[in-house]
C-alpha cells in the first residue's frame, strides 16, 4: 500500500450519452512505474491522460491518490502535452515556456518567481541541456529541442506522476533514444505514463503497457 500512488476503479467516460469512449478501466498506479499506453486512433489515450490531470472528470468509477499509503485529495503532476498542441509562433522564450510550468492551479501567472522557483527552472533547463538555448524563442528550436523544452516544463515542480501525450513524435532514432534515457532517469523519481503509436518502444522502455481497443472519437 505504501508503493500506490493512484487507484483507478471502473471508470467509464463519454463526451455525449450515445458515447461511451472509455469504460471500466482500473489500474493501479505505483510510485516508480512505467506506464505505456498504445491503441488504435480515436481510442481514448488522450481523454486517459486528461482523467489524470483533473482536465477531464470520469462519468463513472473513482480516481483515487495516495501518498505515505494515506488518501490525499490529489497528487503533483506533470503534463507535457503532444508536439501538435504546441503553438510554435506563440513569442516565449525556452526560459520562459519552462517557468510556466510552476503556475499556480488558479492558472495566475506569478511576475516575480520566488528564489527556489528560479533554482528550479535553472536545474529543468540544465538538465535537458537547454542552458544554450534558455533565451532563444521557441519558434527556432529543432522538434527535439522544443520536446525537450516541453519536458522540462513537465517536471520543473517535481512531480510524483509524470503525464506525456506521444512525446517521441516527430523524433528521429537518436533523438528517440535520448529521450528514453531521460525518462528512465526520471522514473527513479517519479511514476510515469506515456501515450504513444510506438508499441515497439514501449514493449522495450516500459514496466506496464496497456492497449485500449476501442474505435471512438477521441
Amino acid at each position: 500500500m505504501d508503493n500506490l500512488l493512484a487507484r483507478l476503479t471502473d471508470i467509464a467516460f463519454s463526451y455525449d450519452r450515445s458515447r461511451t469512449l472509455l469504460e471500466g478501466i482500473s489500474l493501479n498506479i505505483g510510485r516508480r512505474d512505467f506506464i505505456g499506453i498504445t491503441g488504435p486512433n480515436g481510442c481514448g489515450k488522450s481523454t486517459f491522460i486528461k482523467l489524470l490531470t483533473g482536465e477531464l472528470r470520469p462519468r463513472s468509477g473513482r480516481i483515487e491518490y495516495f501518498l505515505d499509503g494515506k488518501a490525499v485529495p490529489s497528487i503533483s503532476t506533470g503534463y507535457m502535452p503532444q508536439y501538435s498542441a504546441v503553438d510554435k509562433r506563440f513569442p516565449i522564450s525556452v526560459h520562459h515556456l519552462i517557468e510556466s510550468g510552476l503556475l499556480s492551479p488558479n492558472n495566475c501567472w506569478k511576475p516575480f518567481p520566488s528564489t527556489e522557483e528560479k533554482n528550479k527552472v535553472a536545474a529543468a533547463i540544465e538538465r535537458m541541456n537547454l542552458t544554450h538555448i534558455a533565451t532563444q524563442p521557441i519558434y527556432r528550436l529543432s522538434g527535439g529541442e522544443l520536446q525537450r523544452a516541453m519536458l522540462a516544463r513537465a517536471i520543473v515542480s517535481s512531480p510524483r506522476l509524470l503525464l506525456l501525450d506521444e512525446p517521441d513524435t516527430y523524433l528521429d532514432a537518436e533523438s528517440e533514444a535520448r529521450l528514453f534515457e531521460i525518462l528512465h532517469t526520471l522514473n527513479k523519481e517519479c511514476a510515469i505514463i506515456l501515450v504513444s503509436h510506438n508499441s515497439e518502444a514501449i514493449r522495450e522502455h516500459c514496466t506496464k503497457n496497456i492497449i485500449l481497443g476501442r474505435r471512438e472519437r477521441e
